[in-house]
């Protein structure tokens, strides 16, 4: 049975909320190219961190969830006393049964032995090929990635500069404008007066907004702050589950990740 709040990394208390932001931050997870694992493998888990959403969020789905849980938690141990009573009579049948073939059995247990050892060098010869096609797959993928995430920062600032231009040539606008409404408002004191007030209050408006705006970029930066950590804590268990030579090109590839961050930072 699949542990949802182990899959997660969240508490048992954890509100649907909070369900959301690890479901999100795990899945954003799960669609980076740096991370370590096969499609099948991220299909699976996406499957299950679903299954896992749907089931924490509603609130019937969870309590019986949480039942189940707790009762297959429970039982764990249940199976062991069985197991203790006929495990004596089936080590004394299989005493027996190699005492009366010892020669026969020790030759058949070498071959068996030989065998097996074959078997565990090809099985690690070809976890060893998949893992390095998987580094390969993976390290062509980081490429990609940074060359599209460069070519989204020159579009970005490029859309930033237009942006700019189009910004000062509307200030110059309403800048003029505002000298020929006051031109016009000459003709009139009482004119002049309402038109002013119009104005002020349009600016106080405009500050409100600005504020309010602020206020929601807050907000949003403080949430992808939180998503930011929830895919770190993923990113950390993955690391703990990978291969010691694995870790150390790893943590290589992220000093240089964090390198080229650092120069582009600097840069901007």
């Amino acid at each position: 049975m699949h542990d949802f709040y182990r899959l997660l990394g969240i508490a048992r208390d954890a509100s649907a909320q909070v369900v959301r932001f690890a479901f999100e931050g795990k899945l954003k997870a799960i669609a980076d190219p740096a991370y370590a694992a096969s499609p099948a493998e991220k299909r699976e888990e996406e499957r299950l961190l679903r299954e896992a959403l749907v089931t924490l969020t509603v609130a019937a789905k969870r309590e019986a969830y949480d039942a189940k849980l707790a009762a297959f938690e429970q039982g764990g141990g249940a199976n062991a006393s069985p197991r203790r009573s006929w495990a004596l009579p089936a080590m004394l049948a299989v005493f027996i049964a190699l005492a009366a073939g010892a020669w026969w059995k020790e030759r058949a247990d070498e071959r068996e032995r030989l065998r097996l050892e074959e078997a565990r060098v090809a099985a690690q010869a070809e976890r060893e090929r998949l893992a390095a096609e998987r580094e390969a797959k993976r390290q062509q993928d980081l490429q990609v990635w940074q060359e599209r995430r460069e070519e989204a920062t020159a579009l970005s600032r490029e859309r930033s500069e237009r942006l700019r231009i189009q910004r000062e040539r509307a200030d110059y606008d309403r800048q003029r404008r505002y000298e020929e409404m006051r031109v016009r408002q000459a003709e009139s004191a009482r004119e002049s007066r309402e038109r002013r007030t119009a104005l002020e209050e349009r600016r106080a408006e405009e500050i409100a907004r600005r504020a309010e705006e602020e206020s929601r970029r807050a907000a949003l930066r403080e949430l992808e702050r939180q998503k930011e950590y929830l895919r770190r804590q993923e990113l950390e268990e993955e690391r703990i589950r990978a291969a010691r030579h694995a870790q150390a090109q790893r943590e290589a590839q992220e000093r240089e990740y964090r390198r080229l961050l650092e120069e582009r930072e600097r840069r901007r």
